[in-house]
């Protein structure tokens, strides 16, 4: 496993690595412009990140994205994601999807799981494109607004 800050993967543009503790309070505002994903606490960030269970990335010199999962047995869950609002559209949310999936499968995960509102259809064109596929829906599982989630699975991660 790296340790945080150590870059893992790059694109042309975008290099992901495992989050710091000095990525929290850049994580934590574009958490806040990002209302599709869910807004973590800064004590929730930094657990994360000192669990090595944070990657982010940064395009152009600034940190452009978050994601933050966990590998449990040999299944691997996307807890959140979100991509600064400047920075959409730039491959960033794609680059940081496979590094984490490529850390889960060394992690020994055979299959990913997510769950994403019913209205964000950028994100499950995203998902869908990586090869996850619809396999469920939660019934009011978001709030602020109250919405559905869609449950998406990645087999043989």
């Amino acid at each position: 496993m790296s340790s945080p800050g150590e870059k893992i993967a790059n694109s042309p543009a975008v290099t992901v690595r495992r989050m710091s503790a000095s990525d929290v309070s850049a994580g934590l505002s574009i958490l806040e412009e990002s209302p599709e994903a869910s807004i973590w606490t800064r004590e929730s960030l930094l657990e994360s990140a000192n669990r090595g269970n944070a990657w982010v990335a940064e395009l152009g010199g600034s940190l452009a994205g978050i994601l933050i999962g966990r590998v449990a047995a040999d299944e691997f869950e996307v807890l959140n994601l979100a991509v600064a609002k400047a920075q959409r559209r730039r491959g960033v949310a794609t680059q940081l999807v496979k590094v984490a999936l490529e850390g889960a499968r060394i992690a020994g995960a055979r299959q990913a799981y997510l769950d994403v509102r019913d209205s964000n259809k950028g994100g499950i064109a995203l998902y869908e494109r990586l090869g996850f596929r619809v396999c469920g829906r939660r019934s009011n599982y978001y709030r602020d607004p109250m919405e559905d989630a869609i449950q998406l699975v990645l087999r043989d991660t």
